[in-house]
């Protein structure tokens, strides 16, 4: 099984937030990247730096998996982009239980089962809490 390499590309400093998050939970992180769009970036640029960060660890003989914050979104065309040229998985709406889940996981099991468990911990750590559920 190869070793694999996740990149986080977002609006904003989102996911590096996210991933100092990460940090002080799990402690530091190898293997992972966050990069942020920012108000007034170049997208070609961007474009660019990811392609060739996804060239090198392919080169590597890495796995890339790429997390984006928003179907649709410019860091999300970013991705799609570059998939189109290079061997690398794509998941949106990233949260932090995934990329703990994703980061803990990391070399466990193939990428696939690793993409469907991401997932479902994605859209399970999405919870609408009442006062009237809570017992205080």
């Amino acid at each position: 099984m190869k070793e694999k390499f996740v990149l986080i590309i977002t609006h904003g400093n989102f996911g590096k937030g996210l991933l100092n998050g990460i940090e002080v939970i799990m402690g530091k992180q190898e293997n992972v990247l966050a990069l942020g769009l920012n108000l007034g970036d170049n997208i070609e640029l961007l474009r660019a730096e990811v392609e060739k960060i996804v060239r090198e660890k392919l080169r590597e003989n890495k796995e890339v998996i790429i997390a984006v914050d928003l179907f649709g979104g410019s860091p999300f065309n970013v991705a799609l982009y570059v998939m189109k040229n290079y061997d690398v998985k794509v998941i949106t709406g990233v949260n932090m239980p995934m990329l703990i889940e994703l980061l803990s996981s990391l070399n466990a099991c193939d990428t696939k089962e690793l993409i469907n468990n991401i997932y479902k911990v994605g859209v399970d750590g999405i919870k609408v809490i009442e006062k009237n559920s809570l017992s205080l």
